[in-house]
């Protein structure tokens, strides 16, 4: 296992009769989860490379206390370029609980259909 950073861990296990399949992830200190908006320079990757298509989510967002600053930034610098943004809002509790919870997911929004931010509903 790493010592500053390191690669997530998912293990899953088998559902059984009518039990469902259940799963749990260790993300703590992956790289990902180590991002901060400086690590990007989102104008030269939206305007100058002409990327066409962002999308990201909250699982992403939810990492660390800094993901969801990177994924509002992209999204933002993104569709201001006229960048078609994607969000997965996948809300897992496990993971916000340690960085605000609820309270914080709601702050982190997605775009709609017609481009304006809409707050996510939990």
């Amino acid at each position: 296992v790493g010592r500053e950073v390191r690669n997530g861990l998912n293990f899953t296990e088998r559902g059984f009769g009518v039990r469902g399949a259940v799963g749990v992830s260790d993300r703590g200190n992956t790289a990902v989860s180590q991002l901060t908006t400086s690590d990007f320079n989102f104008k030269e990757i939206f305007a100058s490379q002409g990327t066409r298509w962002l999308h990201t989510g909250g699982i992403f967002a939810a990492l660390s206390s800094t993901t969801a600053d990177v994924a509002l930034e992209a999204a933002s610098i993104a569709r201001s370029n006229k960048t078609i943004v994607s969000y997965d809002l996948n809300y897992r509790p496990s993971l916000w609980k340690s960085i605000g919870g609820k309270a914080r997911a709601q702050q982190v929004r997605g775009p709609n259909v017609s481009g304006r931010r809409t707050k996510l509903v939990l």
